[in-house]
Formats: C-alpha cells, structure tokens, sequence
C-alpha cells in the first residue's frame, strides 16, 4: 500500500498516527526499551543496519490520544522525562569519631585495624607493649589520637619505633592536649635499625644524621607540649650528640615533672655540664633519672652541682655510673644547701670509703634527704660506718632509709644501727650480701 492510497482513504487513518522520525534523532526511551528487551547486541545490529538502510523510517503509536494539534506534536518531545543510565553515587558522611578516623586511615595505607586499639580508644589509658609495631601502625594512630580528649596514658614501650616512629609521635605531641604520661622507652629511638650498627665504621656519619633525627623530632615538639608531665624515654639509645637537645626541653618546657633518660648512651663530662645547667635553671622537674649511662666522676659531679640552687627537684637517680670521688664531693655541697632533695640513688657509683666520708659529714647537715641507695658500691664496713656515724648527733634527720646490701659488715656496723635506735627510730637500714634479702633495722635490732 502506497502512502498515496492511504491520504485517499481517511478511514484507516482514523485511530493511527503516523510520527515520521529521522534515524539519527531516536528517542533515548525507545533504545532503552529495546536494549532491555533484545540485550545491547542486538541494539549494535540494529543500529547498524539503521544506518545502511533508508534515512528515515515510521513508528506508529497507538497510544496517543485520537484529536492531537500541531501545537500538542511540537510541545511532546520537551515534555518527556529521560531516565538516565548513570547513577549518581551518594557521598556518606564521613565518621570524625576516633574509631572513624583510625578505621579510614588504616583504609588509606593498607593497614588492618587494630581491635585493641579501637576497643580502649575511648578508655584512659592506651597501653601497647611488646606488639612490634611498625611506624606505619603508629602513623595511622596519630589522626586519631590527635582529636581524642579521653586518654591520658600513652605506653608504647617495647616496640621498636625507631626514628621514623618517633617522628609520627612528635607530630602527636605538637598538638595533643589530653596526654600527661608518654612512655616510649626501649623503642630503639636514635639509630634507623640495630642492623646498621655493623657498618658504624664504614657509615659512621650516616649513622649520627639518623640518630639525631629521631631525638631532633622529640625534642622540638616536646618544647611546644603542653600537656605531658612524665616521660620515659630509657633503654634508647640516645648519646652526647643529643644532650643539648634534651636540656632545651628542660629549660623550655615548663610542665614536664618526670624525665626518665635511664639505660642510654650518655658519657662524657660535656654532657655532664650540659644537663648541670639545665637543671639549675630548671623549676618544674621533680623526678630526674638518668642512671645505668656511662656517666664519668667528673660529669656526675656537674649535674650535682646544678642542683646546688634548684627548689624543686626530689628525686635524682645516678645508679649505675661512674660517680667516685669527684661526685661525693659534690653532694656534700649539694646536702649542705639543697632543700628539697628527698631521695638519691647511688646505686653501683665505685663510691669507695673515702667517699663515705664525706656522704656522712653531708648528711649531719641535711634535714630533708629521706632515702639514701648506696648498695653495690665497695664501701666496706668501714665506709658504712661512715655514713651513719655523723647521724648520732643529728637527731632532726629524716632519713627514713639507707640501703648497703651487697656490703659486708661487722659487728662494730651491728653495734651503731643499735645505738641510733634511740636517736632515730624510724629509719631502716638495708645491709648484708646481695641476693640474701638481709634486712636490719633499728627496730628489730631493738627487740
């Protein structure tokens, strides 16, 4: 039937209309609805032989209403709502809790989440030790513990952070405002890697660049901190190189309260003057350790005397050094003056007994020391005996205990702790050899 016999037959034109589309200008709904029905492949072999064949083509729509205007054809093909295949993927909102933020960046650097440490994030201690953490596990903490308000305690001792670790905690600290204790001892933090210790000959400057980064990073965001007031850093392996360092945190942070530097690589008389001087100025720091280093006489002997003018520190640990001569000498001075040291560890000083000497004539005129650890060192009876015997005469003494174990004394010693019974009762003295737990006080010796 040709297009001519049908405009010379209005009645089969009476319920169709004829929509005379170009093949290029297809509606979208039309395609999608033979996508759906036929599969994309055969939308291609359509489209095809669309193109091959002739420019035009009709379409009868049995759906239109039967009286349609030019005016209804011309507004149709604005008023059709074209669904889209592209689906806009909403964007959830981010979690800014801490759980969220830890979660997302063990997500960015392909770390899987600790459940500990999102089980206790919300408690008040965070403690975490002997776990091997790499730098990468502490890094994606630090965002997280950047914004937490709840922990005070941080304890990653025993991990072996390195420098690299410690570099992640100094941005902590630049900003944190919660936390008060921050334990990072035997953390390896100095030197990138016991492994590199066999080349110390070879790359020894290498090696003192790596080793002050880690210190450098610590210490420059410690004289920025605010809020921690006890720190451990011992079993490190902190040298001289980072002395310096170190009392710039002393003389600039004015909240730390408890510096633990015990069991690193401290030994040179310069490093002894460094912290001498720091101290003296320093008028917060009430518990300062630096024992088990290799500390000379001479160096000991000027951290002792920084404290001749200081009006706040209590306890200072020196155990495990090199004191002798020089420094008994210097507490002398330092006992005669100082009125606020309350405990002094000399523990395994080489403190022989001509420096029991004058330890006794220091004590006679100090009425505010109350521990005195003097065991480990070769004083004998005889320098024991010189300790206690000025206490006889000085009955405003407070000392509360004397530790000599590892010392064997004779019956002269027995025979004095007896005698001081009535002067001052409630000091304990600890004598006897090592290792026996041998205990005698003046009150059991009084019974």
């Amino acid at each position: 039937m040709t297009t001519r016999n049908l405009f010379e037959r209005p009645e089969l034109l009476e319920n169709q209309t004829r929509l005379i589309i170009s093949a290029d200008a297809k509606p979208r709904r039309l395609a999608r609805s033979a996508a759906r029905s036929a599969g994309q492949n055969e939308i291609r072999e359509r489209s095809e032989s669309v193109r091959t064949s002739s420019p035009t083509f009709e379409i009868i729509d049995n759906d239109l209403p039967d009286e349609i205007d030019d005016q209804h054809l011309s507004m149709m093909p604005n008023e059709i709502n074209y669904d889209t295949d592209i689906e806009q993927e909403q964007e959830l909102p981010k979690d800014t809790s801490c759980q969220g933020i830890y979660v997302d960046q063990c997500r960015r650097h392909d770390v899987t989440p600790s459940t500990y440490f999102l089980r206790h994030i919300d408690e008040n201690e965070m403690t975490i030790r002997y776990c091997g953490l790499k730098p990468v596990n502490v890094k994606v903490m630090v965002p997280a513990l950047k914004v937490n308000r709840t922990i005070t305690k941080l304890d990653l001792r025993d991990n072996g952070l390195g420098s690299r670790g410690a570099v992640y905690i100094a941005e902590l600290l630049k900003e944190t405002v919660s936390i008060h204790e921050l334990n990072l001892g035997k953390n390896d933090i100095g030197i990138h890697g016991t492994r590199k210790l066999l080349f110390v000959l070879i790359r020894s400057f290498i090696i003192i660049i790596i080793l002050i980064s880690g210190c450098k990073a610590l210490c420059h965001a410690l004289n920025l901190n605010i809020s921690v007031r006890v720190l451990h850093l011992d079993e490190n392996r902190f040298n001289d190189d980072c002395a310096q360092l170190f009392a710039d945190v002393i003389n600039q942070n004015e909240y730390l309260k408890y510096i633990n530097l015990n069991k690193n690589l401290f030994e040179n008389e310069t490093t002894g003057r460094i912290f001498g001087q720091a101290l003296k100025e320093n008028q917060t720091i009430e518990d300062f350790h630096i024992g088990w280093n290799c500390l000379t006489s001479k160096a000991c002997s000027f951290i002792l005397k920084g404290l001749a003018t200081n009006i706040r520190l209590t306890t200072l640990d020196l155990s495990w050094n090199g004191a002798g001569l020089l420094a008994a000498k210097a507490v002398f001075d330092l006992l005669k003056t100082n009125t606020t040291l309350e405990h002094l560890n000399f523990e395994n000083n080489r403190l022989n007994t001509e420096c029991a000497v004058y330890l006794g004539k220091g004590l006679a005129k100090n009425e505010i020391l109350k521990t005195l650890i003097l065991n480990g060192n070769p004083l004998e009876s005889s320098g024991c005996y010189a300790v206690l015997r000025p206490l006889l005469k000085h009955p405003t003494c407070q000392l509360v205990l004397v530790d000599v174990c590892g010392i064997i004394v004779n019956n002269d010693f027995i025979e004095l702790v007896k005698e001081l019974a009535s002067v001052l009762p409630s000091l304990t003295v600890k004598a006897g050899r090592e290792g026996e737990e041998k205990e005698n006080s003046i009150e059991q010796i009084r019974e």
